[in-house]
Formats: C-alpha cells, sequence, structure tokens
C-alpha cells in the first residue's frame, strides 16, 4: 500500500519557503542536507523531496547513522560478502543497493565516523562502492538526502567531518528552523494532528483546545519542537486532561525562567540557593526555584566541567589525548566542550 503523501504543515513564511524550495529541488537530482533542530520535522522534508521528484515509485529508504555502532554502519550502508574478515556465513545487501534508484536518507550524517565518511566521499564521487570483504564494484544509483542537527562548520574546524563530504552533500541546503521561531504554524499544526489522530483511531473529531491551553502553547519555548507538540496533543486525547498538560508546560517555563535568571557567576549551587533562600525571607519574590532534578543536573553539569577542564589543562588542551583519558569518544569531547562553554585561557 502506498504510503500518503508528506504534508508540511504551516503558514509561517519559513514554511512556504520550505514548501517553495521542494517543489523546485525535487525534480532535479541534486544532493540535499537538511538541518535543524531535533523535532522540526527535518525527516518530513526528506520525504516529501521524494515524494515529489521522479523517483516516487522507488524506494525511500532510512539509515539512523546516530543509532548505529560506528564499527557496523559501513556494513550497513554498503552491505557485506560471506567469508569476509569476519567470518559471516551469509552475504547482505547495504542500504545503497536496497534503495536502488529510489533516494537514500542519512539521518544525522554528522555521527558517521570519519573512516565511512571517507568511504561515502567515494561514493559521492564515483558513484561507486564494494560491499565490506567484496571485490565486485556496485553502481550507487539512488539519491542521496542527509540531515544534521548541528552546524557542521564547527566540526569541519575540528577535523571530525570531512570538508569535501559536506560541499558534496549540501548541494542544496534546507533549513528548518525551530516552533518557537514560527509559532504561527502553532494552531495548524494542533488542528492537522488532532484530525490525524481521530483518523488513526476512527474516533470521533477531538473538541477544540481550551483557549487557554492554546494560550499556553504560543508562550511556550517548545525545547522539542513539532514532536514534542505531538506528544502534547496524544497525552491530551488519551488522558483527556488539560490540567496535567497546563501543570506541565507551567513547570518546563518556570526551569527556564529560573536558568536564565540565574546565570554561572562561578560560585556553587548550594551558595547561590542559600542566597536566594535569604533573599525569600526579606521580601516575596516571584522567582520560581529550581526541582530537585534541575538541581542535580546543574550540579552535574558543574562537575563534568571540572573534570574536562582539569584534563584538559594536564594534557596541555591535547582533546584526542584528553577524550582517552576521559574514555569517551573524541566527538562527545567536543559536544562537551561547547555545551559546556569550555574555553582555552591564553597562557596554555
Amino acid at each position: 500500500m502506498q504510503s500518503p503523501e508528506p504534508l508540511i504543515i504551516g503558514i509561517s513564511p519559513a514554511i512556504q519557503k520550505i514548501r517553495q524550495l521542494v517543489q523546485k529541488v525535487s525534480t532535479h537530482d541534486l544532493n540535499v542536507l537538511i538541518t535543524g533542530e531535533s523535532g522540526v520535522g527535518k525527516k518530513l522534508v526528506a520525504r516529501s523531496l521524494h515524494a515529489h521528484s521522479q523517483r516516487k515509485d522507488k524506494p525511500f529508504v532510512k539509515v539512523n547513522c546516530a543509532a548505529i555502532p560506528f564499527d557496523l554502519l559501513e556494513s550497513v550502508l554498503f552491505g557485506f560478502e560471506k567469508g569476509d574478515h569476519s567470518g559471516r556465513e551469509k552475504s547482505k545487501k547495504g542500504k545503497f543497493e536496497l534503495a536502488g534508484e529510489g533516494t537514500i536518507f542519512l539521518d544525522d550524517i554528522d555521527e558517521v565516523p570519519i573512516p565511512t565518511q571517507s568511504k561515502l566521499l567515494q561514493v559521492l564521487q564515483d558513484r561507486k562502492y564494494y560491499r565490506v570483504g567484496g571485490h565486485a564494484s556496485l553502481e550507487a544509483r539512488a539519491r542521496i538526502i542527509a540531515t544534521s542537527n548541528e552546524d557542521l562548520a564547527p566540526e569541519i574546524n575540528a577535523d571530525i567531518f570531512r570538508a569535501e563530504l559536506f560541499y558534496l552533500l549540501s548541494t542544496v541546503i534546507i533549513h528548518v528552523p525551530p516552533l518557537r521561531e514560527r509559532k504561527e504554524d502553532i494552531l495548524p499544526l494542533v488542528e492537522y494532528f488532532n484530525r490525524s489522530l481521530s483518523q488513526e483511531r476512527k474516533q470521533q473529531p477531538t473538541p477544540p483546545l481550551p483557549p487557554d491551553l492554546i494560550d499556553l502553547f504560543y508562550e511556550y519555548h517548545w525545547p522539542g519542537n513539532v514532536r514534542e507538540l505531538y506528544n502534547y496533543l496524544q497525552r491530551h486525547r488519551l488522558l483527556n486532561n488539560t490540567q496535567e498538560i497546563k501543570n506541565e508546560i507551567q513547570s518546563s517555563r518556570q526551569l527556564t525562567t529560573w536558568k536564565e535568571k540565574a546565570p554561572d557567576t562561578g560560585q556553587s549551587l548550594e551558595s547561590n540557593a542559600c542566597q536566594e533562600n535569604a533573599a525569600q525571607d526579606q521580601e516575596p519574590t516571584d522567582t520560581p526555584f529550581p526541582s530537585l532534578k534541575e538541581v542535580r543536573d546543574q550540579m552535574r553539569r558543574r562537575v563534568e566541567r571540572d573534570i574536562i577542564e582539569k584534563i584538559l589543562q594536564e594534557t596541555g588542551w591535547n582533546r584526542k589525548a584528553a577524550a582517552i583519558r576521559l574514555k569517551i569518544s573524541y566527538r562527545t569531547l567536543l559536544y562537551k566542550i561547547k555545551e559546556l562553554n569550555i574555553t582555552q585561557s591564553k597562557d596554555q
């Protein structure tokens, strides 16, 4: 049974531009890189590109690069022959072979390790590849669409993503902005998801959401983007408990407000908490206090930052050596350095 045509829902200028770009690009066999935060709808854009292309009747094969162990990814992409170095008893086709003349969708391309990036680069350049352990050349006929949650420029500068591969993948770049930057799309998305949920479950249409909940949706910052909105609507339909959804959103908003009003000053978290309690004794305040989970997360970040800074100093900021000492991957260390805003002092 053929899948329904994917719809890119929204009325914002950004979404209208994406729809126009999909219509233009889909008729050309160009490689496309789709960027944006997790949950914004990058896979939907990829499916739409495929559905409007001349390859629409061919396979659409998704590869979740982040979910496949590094040492297995090459075999998943290109397949393997029996009797290779791993002692496999049967040959198996890879995703490129299964995609045929359709589309291969490389989700989270930034998670692909350097050795496999080199193989992908060769495929894009020559349109030829070999199964792992094989000697027969196979033709790569599929169109390639890739996604990335991260800006690849820092990874290219850090030599963990090959610049040549980026240039070949990004013939066209489509950026999907986060939901908080296109809140005019919230109501169309709510209406579309509620209709879809009713059709899926063969139930009566969902009554309109209370106006105060819709207002809260417009005020919320949506860290999980469209996926988070869909999850809230699923739960609301299942539990029919508007107040629970409102309480959860309010709690998340309070945590965000506390983060904004309590920047890291270098003092211990306990000291900050004591100062805030003292201020509350002196006069009333509307600043919400963090939950125990928030306190624990803040403490974890502080400890991680201290340990990573110490190891980086001991290794003379040799990040590869530091990653080995910390028993984490080089990529993970780079993410931690960025996430925790760790910078090298001028005298190091």
